[in-house]
């Protein structure tokens, strides 16, 4: 008997070293929420305090004990491989595994017909980002959920990237599942509702429609974005749609608090939240 105890005793204290606790009843995992940390050596306004409010981000993350981290694009201020590189190295600080996929400063502007620029995405930089950090589009598994990773700002731009992710989606969420499916991605498919306009801060109608019926046929409950520097929740057609605060700085500036998002998913996929902010 004394032997079973000390097994289980290692084994407990083998979860806890690697930040990881046992499950709350009623609890089927947690996630913490993660967004636009917008790593950068730059020194205009307040961006030499991006890695410091990312650091508290961390330990506050730690300390909660969450069992994933996923972490919704704009990674990086402008997509350099050095930003990439410190954000990487920075990001090991979390203890329980981290996710994530780009945004739009990481690979560029969602493309907007006759409204092209500089800062569009392209093919080359999409590639050079898979490249270094694997594929941008994916399903995995953990803690009994299927997450599955989207790389939105590639949506509407005929790309092929974007037509091999439309197979993706196509096969992934065919039908429901019945372990809980949660989507992760930067942008918000809308901010007000389904049918409204395309703007910066949402998905293009057409590839926004796709993809909410793509959702909904696959028995999505929830997704999980970033890119608004601010929170937000909607509910539209049986999904919670959930927003989280960012890390690097609020939009706007000085009246949005910066922060993380703690997701509670109960079983069967019932999904609360609540937003973490950090003290600046």
């Amino acid at each position: 008997m004394k032997s079973i105890q000390f097994t289980a005793f290692l084994f407990l204290f083998s979860l806890s070293a690697r930040g990881q606790t046992t499950p709350s009843p009623g609890i089927l995992a947690r996630i913490a929420l993660v967004s636009d940390t917008h790593t950068t050596r730059g020194a205009a306004e307040d961006q030499p305090r991006y890695r410091g409010r990312l650091d508290k981000v961390i330990a506050a993350v730690n300390e909660t004990h969450v069992d994933l981290i996923l972490i919704a694009g704009d990674l990086t201020q402008d997509g350099k491989p050095e930003e990439l590189a410190d954000f990487k190295d920075q990001i090991r600080g979390f203890r329980a595994p981290v996710w994530f996929v780009p945004g739009n400063h990481d690979i560029g502007n969602k493309v907007v017909p006759g409204k092209e620029s500089e800062t569009t995405l392209s093919p080359f930089r999409v590639a050079r980002f898979e490249m270094r950090c694997g594929p941008s589009f994916f399903a995995r598994e953990l803690a009994g959920l299927r997450i599955i990773g989207l790389n939105s700002p590639i949506l509407g731009s005929g790309f092929a990237r974007e037509k091999a992710m439309w197979r993706f989606l196509e096969k992934e969420l065919a039908h429901p599942a019945a372990m809980p499916r949660l989507v992760f991605m930067h942008y918000p498919p809308f901010t007000k509702t389904p049918d409204e306009p395309g703007d910066y801060w949402n998905i293009e109608p057409e590839p926004r429609h796709r993809l909410l019926d793509l959702l909904h046929r696959g028995g999505v409950q929830t997704v999980l974005t970033g890119h608004l520097h601010r929170t937000l929740t909607n509910r539209s057609n049986g999904i919670f749609f959930i927003t989280t605060g960012p890390v690097s700085f609020g939009l706007p500036r000085g009246k949005q608090p910066q922060g993380w998002t703690l997701v509670t998913v109960q079983p069967g996929g019932k999904v609360d939240a609540a937003f973490r902010p950090i003290k600046d």
